[in-house]
């Protein structure tokens, strides 16, 4: 079982820094996402540590050797900054890469910005095909009123829209954002998996207040827990709560607390399977 720590759950330092610290806790899976801060030596600190074992997946708008920029796949995107950060990737051998599905103003079209999602990552899969790296789509959630970006797939209607259009593309399935799904009952979450997971490129995991996706530490009210064994085995986790300002010791005590857990559920299916 493999358990990835996400950058985002140890921003506001640099690249360096947080590996650093997450070597000394003994943490040797890492996704690089957006929170650390952009330095000159992000590409050479990230070789430095795949030198010493360490293994990099990639999420969305992630820091990288090149200036940072946003980016919405249900808009136009550049894609001479795409096909760099991509060749970026094909260079540093990572082979995973994470992206949100885009999003969009409540006063505009949403089927014009779903025209542009399916358009731009079935560009994404080719260019990433051509370089050795997987490319995956993470489910969202139904954002507040007061919020004027909607995201896409955010219901599971949408989800199986996506799936008919494109049923070769892998997914990444964010367990927290299931629990935004104010208007979805937990047989809709558990047929959301259900729905994905001989597609899945890796799982996110935190917890939330079920309003707003804060990337909470994960305890035993978290709503996916007593449903982990229907994850299927072999598929990475990333853990994603913040854990900013941590000590080495604090963040190996969490991150062992939470291989443990998955570890004990991944074990259990597999007797239970076996069985």
């Amino acid at each position: 079982m493999e358990l990835y720590l996400s950058l985002s759950a140890y921003g506001g330092v640099s690249t360096r820094r947080a590996l650093s610290i997450l070597a000394t806790a003994g943490i040797d899976r890492v996704e690089l996402a957006i929170g650390v801060k952009p330095t000159p030596d992000t590409t050479a600190a990230i070789r430095e540590f795949q030198q010493q074992g360490m293994k990099f997946r990639a999420h969305h708008a992630f820091i990288w050797g090149e200036k940072h920029y946003p980016f919405n796949l249900a808009r136009q995107l550049n894609w001479e900054y795409w096909e760099r950060k991509l060749d970026w990737l094909e260079m540093m051998e990572i082979t995973a890469y994470s992206v949100h599905p885009g999003s969009y103003s409540k006063d505009s079209n949403r089927s014009i910005a779903w025209e542009f999602f399916l358009s731009n990552i079935d560009r994404i899969g080719q260019l990433c095909q051509e370089r050795g790296i997987e490319i995956g789509v993470e489910t969202m959630y139904v954002t507040p009123d007061s919020q004027v970006d909607r995201y896409l797939l955010d219901t599971l209607d949408s989800m199986l829209m996506f799936r008919q259009a494109m049923p070769d593309i892998k997914w990444v399935l964010d367990l927290a954002h299931l629990n935004i799904w104010t208007q979805n009952n937990l047989a809709d979450r558990l047929q959301a998996i259900s729905l994905i997971a001989d597609r899945l490129l890796e799982i996110h995991i935190s917890d939330n207040d079920g309003c707003r996706d804060i990337h909470s530490i994960i305890t035993d009210r978290t709503w996916w827990l007593p449903w982990i064994d229907r994850l299927p085995p072999g598929v990475p986790f990333v853990l994603e709560s913040r854990l900013n300002r941590m000590s080495a010791g604090d963040l190996q005590s969490e991150y062992q607390r939470i291989y443990s857990l998955i570890e004990y559920s991944e074990q259990f299916k597999c007797e239970s399977d076996f069985n």
